[in-house]
């Protein structure tokens, strides 16, 4: 789709980058926003079985179907460090049954992720306020208890790839520090971050977290630490949500 056709809603790809992970899910919804998107395909999925055509898309790249969301997300912050645009989207390719019903069309999106962020948010945009939560689970997590399944589904426990070391110790060697009591966490992946809270780290940072997920995620499709990184974004993007005890709440109030 040429410049010219696109909707007015669409902003220039200068503006906002998308970075999004796909398996096989239906493209059309990133149609109008293809010269922005950076789509990154975790399963070959034939040309032919599209209705938006691959080329059409401002990088359309083949990568093994490992680590989850998050090993795309380090894997393009780290290869496009200094090509970042001023405001990013990182989204799986279907997000919507997550972050609806406060979002629900990728127009909105782009909206939200244009405006500026909530000021107990800021850089980040959230798309759904009801998936950000406190959590304070630092140890082994026990997948099976029932308190669990809202971060993990029974087909992602049962191919679970477990890390050698608990989520303390991803954390230690992520930020090379110890951990706070409290991290606030977003479930599900999904977010719009602004580039100077991605600056404020160097780009070894996120060599380190493809490091983690090739070591103690050992390369697997459902990594333990795929898990450990989607509740750890907040706080790679600012320390205001790194909690402790005494201060113990959520940013929202």
């Amino acid at each position: 789709m040429s410049l010219a056709k696109l909707p007015s809603w669409t902003p220039p790809p200068d503006l906002l980058g998308i970075v999004v992970a796909r398996y096989n899910e239906p493209l059309d919804q990133w149609a109008d926003l293809a010269p922005n998107v950076y789509l990154y395909a975790k399963y070959d999925t034939p040309q032919a079985n599209d209705t938006v055509p691959h080329s059409s898309f401002r990088s359309y790249e083949l990568l093994p179907n490992l680590g989850r969301e998050g090993q795309t997300y380090c894997y393009h912050l780290y290869t496009n460090y200094d090509d970042l645009q001023p405001i990013m989207i990182f989204s799986q390719a279907d997000p919507f049954d997550l972050i609806a019903p406060e979002t629900n069309t990728t127009q909105q999106m782009v909206e939200q992720a244009l405006a500026p962020p909530e000021p107990d948010f800021y850089p980040v945009t959230v798309f759904n306020y009801d998936l950000v939560h406190n959590l304070s689970d630092w140890e082994k997590i026990n997948w099976t208890d029932p308190a669990e399944a809202y971060w993990i589904t029974p087909s992602q426990l049962a191919t679970l790839t477990y890390s050698p070391y608990p989520m303390s110790v991803f954390w230690r060697h992520l930020f090379h520090e110890e951990h706070p009591d409290v991290v606030t966490a977003l479930h599900g992946g999904t977010f719009a971050v602004r580039r100077e809270a991605i600056l404020r780290h160097p780009r070894d940072f996120y060599k380190r977290c493809l490091d983690e997920f090739a070591y103690a995620g050992q390369n697997a499709t459902n990594p333990e630490v795929g898990h450990f990184m989607e509740r750890s974004w907040l706080a790679v993007w600012d320390r205001k949500f790194w909690l402790w005890n005494e201060t113990n709440g959520s940013p929202r109030g």
